[in-house]
């Protein structure tokens, strides 16, 4: 029997693709540049399109959100030979759609009136909606969010159910920019993403392209101290973001060896790196 995160054996997990989205880092490979250079590329805000994945209706109402979150899932799927439809997810973000919420503030302030767009696009599993309409994906999703432990505690939720469930899992954690005064509790100021293929270490493989790299996930106790710091290579305006912690994970790929552990309540997420591919 496979013993979960709080015994002494590890869960095993495979890396199948990853997409990556941030200022100045639009794909895996920049984000590896910039772990070996500290110098991201051009740093503008980072660029939305469309998704024309969706339908026309839903297209015009998507939010920042889920925009950053369809554009970053698309980078991972084009390197994926699972079927989108076919796969578990799980969504992870500190806020999720703090530009709507803020607007439901502002209208109940004001008007008190509530438009029923907007309150359909300020739940937090919105951008798993979108994603499920956009790929006709009827599997289970999950949306966690827990503040800045947002990324360890959807990263161990997406690796328990891709062991347990023995199917490819589509794990997402994404932050959307926060507006004032909301960026003033909750300091996100500019966008990141990141998108990963998993499955379980239990055989599951993809059939047609090698997997970026197979890992362990363990928790421990935190002890003393529960602070958890940046990659000082990461940009200080995203670094704040829970999503972009998760890039340190990538980044392993980089050495081909490694490990990095992130804050989860009294305890700490440990991810080990155990066997990376060359092409990294």
């Amino acid at each position: 029997m496979r013993r979960g995160p709080h015994t002494d054996m590890p869960l095993s997990f495979v890396l199948h693709s990853a997409g990556v989205l941030a200022p100045g880092v639009s794909s895996m490979a920049e984000l590896l540049n910039l772990y070996r250079t500290g110098q991201p590329g051009v740093v503008e805000a980072t660029a939305l399109p469309s998704p024309a994945v969706l339908p026309a209706n839903e297209r015009r109402r998507a939010t920042q959100a889920v925009r950053l979150v369809l554009a970053c899932v698309e980078q991972a799927l084009r390197d994926c030979a699972y079927a989108p439809d076919q796969l578990r997810c799980v969504f992870a973000s500190d806020e999720g759609t703090g530009e709507v919420c803020q607007l439901m503030l502002e209208a109940l302030a004001t008007t008190g009136q509530v438009s029923p767009l907007l309150f359909h696009n300020s739940v937090h599993n919105a951008p798993s909606g979108y994603f499920s309409i956009a790929y006709q994906n009827h599997l289970p999703a999950v949306s966690v969010s827990l503040g800045r432990e947002s990324h360890a505690s959807g990263l161990l939720c997406a690796v328990s159910e891709a062991c347990t469930s023995g199917a490819p899992v589509l794990f997402v954690a994404y932050d959307a920019p926060l507006l004032e005064p909301m960026r003033s509790l909750l300091p996100i100021e500019q966008a990141a993403a990141t998108a990963w293929l998993v499955t379980s270490g239990a055989g599951v493989s993809s059939p047609d392209k090698a997997p970026l790299g197979s890992f362990e996930l363990s928790l421990r106790q935190a002890g003393a101290s529960r602070d958890e710091v940046a990659p000082a290579w990461l940009p200080d305006r995203w670094a704040a973001n829970s999503s972009a912690r998760l890039f340190a994970v990538l980044a392993l790929l980089a050495d081909g060896r490694g490990c990095c552990e992130f804050a989860l309540g009294a305890q700490r997420v440990r991810v080990r790196l155990v066997e990376g591919t060359a092409a990294c």
